[in-house]
Parts: structure tokens; sequence; C-alpha cells
């Protein structure tokens, strides 16, 4: 009778054992579930940093983005710090692209890094590219690392224009990247009282300069994917894009 008691006490003890090991088996698991399948998008940002009083540079800066399961919540760190503004805009951005998409995003939360070798200017010249790279992981479509943008995202999804344009076009060419999308109406930039044609400038680089209208243009850029199929070429006044042109400039 002894040595039975003792095998039921030994099995229950085996019992709860495997059981209370199971248990931390599936802890572990749904722990580190969520960083092993948590991808991480990339493209290049283009941006200017102000080397003296006055005078800017082109720079290109790194984003990245992880969407996890989460509450609808945005993240942003930025190495080295950035402004409020750029803040506003990636909020912004990410709700562009999840409408854009037709996607619920309130199920998760995103996570945006910014990172530059040095300082960088702040403001909204990253919406566009944020925009971009939100669908694309939204959708799961790869992006072209060739490939670079800089604009503002706007009310429809339009792309708005920026600054920096030339300190933009250098520092992608230093940096092997081949294409860079502007804009529509931003071709041609007035630079020390003289206008010229920022495509020829681009091209004496290496660079193809595109004009994107709206975001279904930069995706297919840099995806060769489009949301929408078939929409017609909107025609913008050239007195928005003037005013757009001034109100950039003077953000950055």
């Amino acid at each position: 009778a002894l040595k039975k008691v003792d095998v039921l006490l030994s099995l229950q003890r085996l019992q709860f054992c495997l059981q209370y090991l199971g248990n931390t088996l599936v802890l572990l698991l749904l722990l580190i579930l969520p960083i092993v399948n948590a991808e991480k998008g990339h493209m290049k940002l283009l941006a200017v940093k102000e080397i003296k009083e006055g005078l800017y540079e082109g720079d290109v800066a790194d984003l990245y983005l992880e969407i996890k399961p989460g509450a609808g919540r945005v993240f942003l760190e930025t190495f080295p710090l950035s402004k409020i503004d750029t803040q506003i805009s990636t909020r912004f951005a990410k709700e562009i692209a999840c409408n854009y998409v037709g996607k619920d995003c309130d199920e998760y939360d995103f996570f945006y890094t910014m990172q530059a070798e040095s300082s960088i200017v702040g403001g909204p010249s990253a919406g566009a590219s944020i925009a971009v790279l939100t669908v694309a992981m939204l959708k799961e479509w790869n992006i072209d690392e060739n490939t670079a943008m800089t604009g503002t995202i706007n009310s429809g999804g339009l792309i708005g224009p920026v600054g920096g344009l030339s300190e933009k076009v250098d520092a992608a060419g230093q940096n092997n990247i081949s294409r860079v999308l502007v804009s529509r109406g931003s071709k041609f930039i007035t630079k020390f009282n003289m206008t010229f044609d920022l495509a020829e400038y681009a091209e004496e680089n290496n660079i193809t300069l595109i004009e994107a209208v709206d975001l279904n243009d930069a995706l297919y850029q840099f995806t060769g994917k489009k949301i929408k199929e078939g929409t017609e070429e909107l025609e913008i006044d050239e007195e928005y894009i003037s005013v757009m042109r001034h109100l950039a400039e003077e953000l950055c």
C-alpha cells in the first residue's frame, strides 16, 4: 500500500512538473514570437543639414518601420533628435497610408526610426516617404532601395513640394541612389537668382528625376504596383504649386 502511495505521489509530482514546464514554454513562445515575426521595413530618406549659418548640404538618412499588434499607437525614435513637426508629419502619413489601403490600423502599433550620421533639418519633407513605406509594409510589397523621395504628404495622398532639392540630389548621387522622386511642378527651381532644370542637373549625376503627383504614383515607382488603377491625372493649379513651394521653403 505504501509503495502504491509513493508511486501515485511520484506520478502527481511528474504531472505537475510537466504542466508547469508546458505553461512556461507557452509563455516563452508568446514573448518570443512577436520578436521573431516582426518584420522591419527600410528606405532611404533625402535630407539637408546646416553646415554653417545659411549654408546647407544634402544628406541621406535611414527610415525603418516595424508594425506589431497593438492599439493604433505611433512611436517615433530619431537619431539625432528631431523637431515636433517631424512627429506630426509621421502620424499624418501613417493615417493617410491606412486610409489609402482601406485598412483599420487600430489593431497595430507603428514603430518608426529615423537615423542619420549627423543632425539634419527637421520638417515634413519625409511625409511622402513615410506614407509609401507604411503602405508597402501593410501590403507586404518590396521597396526599391535604389529609389528615394522627398516631399510632403497631403490630404488625398497628394505629394507636396519641399526645399533643398539640388542639395538632396547631390546627396543621392553620393549614396548610389539612381532615382529621385519629387512632387509635380518641382522640376524647375530657382537658386542664386537663376532658374534651372533640376532633371538635367540630376542627369549629370547619373540620377533619373521623376515627378510624382500622388501616393499612387510614388508607390508604383518604389514597388511596381498601384493601389488604384486607371485614375485620372490631376491638374494642379500653378498658384497652388507656388504657394506650397514658398511654404515648404519657409518650413525647411
